[in-house]
């Protein structure tokens, strides 16, 4: 007991919260960093919606930054997250280790995961959770990215193309409904200017600002502050490129991407049999 507690601290100390779903509200404007991925996801949510009905289930949910946008179309929200990860000021449904989810068979009607995938070492076997908890009809929606930078180490195992996504699905006896990238060839080359520009610094200094000024409690901001003072000129530099790089990225995409290349995939798949 003792050490299943021990390794369930080790991991809080060891992960980074996931930047798609660290907030609790979606950040879209172009200095936010993950303004492309943002933009494309949000469209596709926004669009299949609809397809929420019943019970909906948010796996690996985060700070539940989507909830709103599937709110009027289902009768109950239910939240799980990872023990390791779990939030103080949000009360969950269900806490469990992915792939296994203790969740009662054929007990709701809609799943979705989003940036979760990636983080479990056998995310099909998920995938057969999913089957065993969807009622008849129920259908799930996820995100997974084909490209990110290295993200809540060292529990970041995979990327998935079109092709990987098609065959496990189907083999786990769910029709595919809509596939679809998030982003084409210039929003990938985008995003990854943009992470790029932010990973030169220490993220942990930099949360440690954007705490301080929300008024949140925080430790090392001595620490912190001085980091700031002497990374200014770059951290200045990012805060003017950013937005330039999101805008002018979205419209080369919008222009003239490429499918062929994309930053993930948004995947909507319905349980057929009981």
């Amino acid at each position: 007991m003792e050490a299943t507690k021990e390794k369930i601290v080790n991991q809080k100390i060891n992960l980074r919260e996931n930047a798609v779903r660290q907030g609790s509200r979606i950040n879209l404007t172009i200095f936010n960093y993950c303004f492309l991925v943002y933009y494309y996801l949000i469209k596709e949510i926004k669009k299949s919606a609809h397809y929420a009905s019943g019970v909906l289930l948010d796996v690996g949910c985060g700070n539940t930054p989507f909830r709103e946008y599937f709110l009027k179309y289902i009768k109950k929200y239910l939240k799980h997250e990872h023990p390791a990860a779990a939030k103080k000021n949000i009360t969950y449904d269900y806490l469990s280790e992915l792939p296994t989810l203790n969740v009662p068979d054929s007990s709701v009607n809609t799943i979705v995961s989003f940036a979760v995938l990636e983080h479990v070492s056998e995310p099909f076997e998920t995938i057969k959770e999913f089957y065993r908890i969807l009622k008849t009809n129920g259908i799930f929606m996820i995100y997974v990215p084909q490209y990110w930078h290295l993200h809540e180490e060292p529990h970041d195992y995979l990327r998935f193309t079109r092709y990987i996504l098609q065959e496990k699905i189907r083999q786990n006896s769910f029709e595919i409904l809509y596939i679809k990238g998030i982003g084409k060839s210039f929003a990938i080359a985008g995003q990854a200017f943009c992470n790029a520009l932010v990973l030169m610094f220490d993220l942990k200094h930099v949360k440690n600002i954007f705490a301080l000024l929300k008024g949140e409690k925080t430790s090392g901001v001595l620490n912190s502050l001085i980091y700031t003072i002497c990374k200014s000129p770059l951290i200045l530099l990012s805060v003017l490129l950013i937005p330039v790089i999101n805008l002018t990225f979205l419209a080369l995409d919008l222009l003239l991407g490429s499918e062929k290349d994309t930053i993930g995939y948004f995947v909507i798949a319905k349980k057929t049999s009981g």
